[in-house]
């Protein structure tokens, strides 16, 4: 059972953290504007389908980058944090703040590609689609970015080792961008809601997984 006035505090306080720690936000939002810069130097005017596909790019390292940082704690610090919550709520406090700060550096992503490369428009549309875009975006990067807080959790206990968890993440990142950048595409290309509900579902229902097993694992192996 998850007590919600623990799990808010821990999220003011991670979220506290960050920005104290400007490096924490800064540098995934750095490299998404450097990497999009970039690309608009060498890239002049790409079709819609490789605009999308150098943005997930850039998105799916940035999150590497978010998650790999969100359970860097010391060992003093982890014995502190698991006299205040549970194993649960450690885990759910840390993928709910990775995830903020993956959709905050995804939506920067999204302006800084349409800013330097123009905003796509494909084929019979006459503006783009920004609301639809964004929403699938977002699902997305909260998908990816509670996957990433899982193996980014178990690798953290296993000598806090990244190798472990580039290999744990790939298996399960998988299916979530395929889904993500499914979703993002039809969206991009201007299908209604009613053909893109599905996919919405396919990332929330992703989103979920990871914290299920998490809520399944962790309360036998956090404290070990």
């Amino acid at each position: 059972m998850v007590r919600a006035k623990i799990l808010a505090q821990f999220i003011r306080w991670e979220w506290a953290l960050e920005y104290r720690r400007s490096n924490g936000w800064f540098l995934p939002v750095l490299f998404a504007a450097m990497v999009g810069y970039l690309v608009s130097l060498l890239v002049r005017q790409p079709n819609p389908v490789q605009w999308l596909s150098l943005l997930w790019i850039t998105l799916v390292f940035s999150a590497l980058q978010t998650a790999t940082r969100s359970f860097s704690a010391s060992p003093s610090e982890w014995i502190y944090l698991n006299q205040l919550a549970r194993p649960s709520e450690l885990l759910l406090g840390k993928s709910i703040t990775t995830a903020l700060n993956t959709v905050f550096v995804a939506w920067t992503g999204v302006f800084l590609f349409g800013l330097w490369l123009g905003w796509p428009r494909p084929e019979g549309l006459d503006a783009f689609p920004i609301w639809t875009f964004l929403t699938s975006i977002t699902l997305g990067a909260v998908a990816m970015s509670t996957t990433l807080s899982f193996t980014a959790a178990l690798s953290s206990k296993l000598s806090r080792n990244t190798g472990v968890m580039a290999i744990l993440s790939l298996p399960l990142l998988l299916p979530t961008l395929l889904v993500a950048m499914r979703s993002s595409k039809l969206a991009l290309l201007g299908e209604p809601w009613t053909v893109l509900y599905p996919n919405w579902l396919g990332e929330l229902a992703l989103s979920a997984l990871p914290l299920a097993l998490g809520a399944l694992l962790f309360p036998y192996l956090w404290r070990s």
